[in-house]
């Protein structure tokens, strides 16, 4: 939020004004969400904006970041606007006046510190809202206006241009139906050696409150020692109120919610401070570490809104190493780095799996050059909060781990990833381009598996609805893999993504395969009712997966469940190519793999058997369009693209008709014996959604060559 530091003198004049760092994240006293000083937020913008069509254009003018003329625009508005008296008669009321002068009273003992900037600005604010003084709010917000122009006329930057816009003309709220100030004024005595906003102020602040009054009232105002349930120390107890810190995603957050003005049981009978003793030093610096760990410069960095495991859910992420807070932790564990790759000749080091690991390296290294190089003693600190009702909220997942722990199960994860066949590659749409483009399995984070989890695909993969899908910390058990569980959540999670994004891949590979001179026109229309980059990401997650469950690619890649898809595949090929040169490119509803798919994933070797069945008259084609190179030569070569494509594919169906003979042999007598489960019917996925890998040009030539001696 922009905000303006306003300087007072020590007659309680304003002495000068200027812009708040964005780095900087301002601390201020107050009650709840009540009598904040020295951040003061004012509800409406300072000026009175008459609705009229001229000031209504300059007002927008002024508003829209991408103007050039914004800053004659909000010149032009000070000429005929005013300070809005009526709005802010009544600004400040007796509430914070008073709260003001009991803090006073607490705070006597910063005087003639450092520290006594915070009591000198307090005496000052009295001091300029004191209307005997011949002072008030009202002027004290009239002189804030004024010197905001002044400065705001000689200097051209930015952040003049945003504050001056924030605090004076505000911005509507759609919901209210009203202009409010999106802005906020921090005070600070003007001429003090430290600022108001540095943070070690905080400590002597706390402290200062925490100690009595010199002019403590009766005993019950006195101080309560007692042991904190928090941390066990004898301190003084916190009486009154909890902190409630207004938090992203959750608002408003009460830190122990015993009360009885909202819907939460009593413990014992007892609500509030009565029902949990809490040191006062102890709640303070929680609620000022959450705000410090929650504000908007380290989003991204400690915290991040993320999805529930229902639908329509969001949670607030918390992450961050104890000793380094700015260490950006929740970027390994959220950020989508969705692919970019648009080309098959794109290296490995630019996709998105690398730079998940580079972002991991880099958060690292940081740690290690506060800690030293042994990361395996620092700690990092994970929650997961949720709003339960408008007074609840609750803690859904919470781990400990170390910054080596983090570092290892990242390299896992990367590891998992690349866990699949180097030559995958699905057309994508993406955004600005009509024409899709080739694009690799991306990197998915861990956490990003819960939204990944909710999507059901149905109808042949081409319609999907939201369901429940998996908590965080099964997710993050996944990811961190630190027991021997790992196997049985690695499991459950792979039948999940069979059972909700098979019906995906499968729709996809045969629409693949359909590449035919009819076809291939309309598969860009086609490809359209496919969510590719999900079919991306469920590659990947199977490669994770089967990675987990020891079965790396190098081996299933040789084993019976992948060579069967595989031979799936190059059986639907050879049926496109087959309708590419005797049925003039027309293509039936489902080519000749994918008709025994879904047996293959029950019964493989009956699915084998009937395939053999079936392929006699597509190999009795093969076998006579090898005979023909000439003709097969001379569609590649024609001017048409349709007569081109149908060449390619033809010369495509004959050279998997060749493979397939081989791998067709191999796989007989193994897959009476096979084991289906799960894993098998992954391997099975991925090798239909794969297929063969590409020839070698030479390679394919040759045995063109041979073919047609042999017959």
């Amino acid at each position: 939020m922009p905000t303006l530091l306003v300087q007072l003198d020590d007659k309680g004049q304003v002495a000068s004004v200027r812009p708040v760092p964005h780095i900087v994240t301002p601390w201020t006293l107050r009650d709840a969400q009540h009598n904040s000083f020295p951040f003061v937020k004012p509800k409406g913008p300072l000026w009175n904006v008459l609705e009229n069509p001229k000031n209504d254009a300059l007002r927008a003018s002024a508003l829209d970041k991408k103007n050039s003329n914004r800053r004659k625009a909000l010149l032009d508005l000070a000429d005929i606007m005013s300070f809005d008296v009526e709005a802010f008669d009544d600004w400040l009321g007796k509430g914070l006046l008073e709260r003001l002068r009991e803090r006073r009273q607490q705070l006597l003992k910063l005087e003639g510190t450092e520290s006594d900037v915070v009591l000198a600005t307090i005496n000052r604010f009295l001091l300029s809202c004191n209307l005997n003084k011949g002072n008030g709010p009202q002027q004290l917000l009239r002189q804030v206006a004024e010197r905001l122009m002044e400065e705001f006329e000689r200097s051209p930057q930015d952040d003049w241009i945003e504050i001056a816009v924030s605090l004076l003309i505000g911005a509507f709220d759609n919901k209210k139906k009203e202009w409010q100030c999106s802005g906020a004024l921090l005070f600070e005595a003007h001429g003090k050696d430290l600022s108001i906003f540095d943070p070690r102020l905080v400590s002597s602040v706390s402290e200062a409150l925490g100690q009595p009054s010199s002019e403590a009232g009766d005993k019950g105002n006195r101080p309560t020692l007692g042991i904190c349930a928090l941390t066990g120390i004898e301190e003084q107890l916190l009486k009154g109120n909890f902190p409630q810190p207004n938090l992203h995603v959750l608002g408003q957050t009460y830190l122990f919610a015993k009360n009885r003005d909202i819907p939460a049981n009593d413990r014992y009978g007892q609500f509030s401070v009565d029902a949990m003793h809490v040191g006062q030093e102890t709640v303070i610096r929680l609620s000022a570490a959450f705000e410090a760990l929650t504000c908007d410069i380290r989003k991204n960095i400690t915290w991040r809104a993320i999805p529930g495991e229902s639908p329509k859910q969001s949670d607030l992420l918390l992450a961050f190493v104890e000793v380094i807070p700015d260490a950006p932790i929740v970027e390994s564990l959220v950020e989508e780095d969705f692919s970019d790759e648009a080309s098959e000749e794109l290296s490995i080091t630019q996709d998105s799996i690398s730079a998940f690991e580079k972002r991991t390296e880099r958060m690292i290294n940081l740690v290690k050059a506060t800690v030293g190089d042994d990361v395996t003693r620092t700690p990092v600190q994970l929650a997961v909060f949720r709003k339960v009702d408008p007074a609840n909220r609750k803690v859904s997942c919470a781990n400990t781990f170390s910054v080596a722990d983090l570092y290892q199960a990242a390299t896992n994860w990367a590891t998992g990833e690349r866990n699949i066949p180097s030559w995958v590659r699905l057309p994508v749409l993406k955004k600005g381009e009509r024409k899709p483009q080739p694009a690799s399995p991306p990197h998915i984070a861990p956490l990003g598996m819960i939204a990944f989890s909710k999507q059901l695909y149905n109808r042949g993969g081409t319609k999907r609805q939201e369901v429940m899908g998996l908590p965080a910390s099964e997710t993050l058990g996944l990811f961190l893999d630190r027991n021997k569980k790992v196997w049985q959540r690695a499991k459950r999670m792979l039948r999940l993504v069979l059972n909700r994004r098979a019906a995906l891949l499968a729709g996809v590979a045969h629409v693949q395969h359909q590449h035919t001179p009819r076809s291939w026109e309309r598969q860009l229309e086609i490809i359209k009712k496919f969510d590719c980059n999900e079919a991306l990401r469920t590659i990947t997650l199977l490669g994770v997966l089967l990675h987990k469950l020891s079965r790396e690619k190098e081996t299933y890649m040789n084993e019976t469940a992948f060579k069967l898809g595989q031979l799936l595949a190059a059986a639907d090929i050879v049926h496109a190519g087959y309708c590419a040169d005797i049925r003039g490119g027309a293509v039936p509803p489902s080519l000749l793999g994918n008709q025994v798919f879904t047996m293959a994933q029950t019964a493989p070797a009956k699915a084998l058997a009937t395939l053999c069945r079936r392929w006699k008259p597509y190999d009795g084609w093969a076998k006579k369009a090898t005979r023909e190179p000439s003709r097969i030569q001379a569609l590649v070569a024609n001017s048409k693209k349709d007569e081109q494509q149908r060449g390619w594919d033809i010369k495509k169906a004959l050279r998997y008709a060749r493979e397939m003979g081989p791998i067709a042999a191999e796989l007989a007598p193994l897959l009476g014996a096979c084991r289906v489960d799960d894993v098998f019917r992954a391997e099975l996925l991925l090798g239909y959604m794969s297929g063969l890998p590409k020839a070698q040009k030479q390679d394919n030539d040759v045995q063109d060559q041979n073919q047609g001696q042999e017959d």
